[in-house]
């Protein structure tokens, strides 16, 4: 995957409000959403009409300018960042 940075989550996206609308994809390939919020040390992601998760920006492994991928796997995004 192009883009992808490893140490500070700042320095694998310089400017976050670049992902915002983008497809996020968990560890296991699994589609974890869109990105519709970025804030300082969270994302927030819609999955669907019904699911909702926060995670921290420290989730994030890369971007590639299309999707972002993270670190968690589906499972983890489901059973620790659920918000609805």
């Amino acid at each position: 995957m192009l883009g992808i940075k490893r140490g500070m989550s700042n320095d694998i996206i310089p400017n976050w409000e670049v992902i915002i609308h983008k497809n996020a994809r968990t560890s296991d390939g699994g589609d974890a959403g869109n990105i519709i919020e970025v804030e300082e040390d969270t994302l927030t992601l819609e999955r669907g009409p019904t699911a909702e998760y926060v995670i921290p920006k420290s989730s994030v492994e890369g971007f590639d300018g299309s999707e972002v991928s993270l670190t968690i796997s589906l499972k983890e995004l489901n059973n620790q960042y659920r918000k609805k």
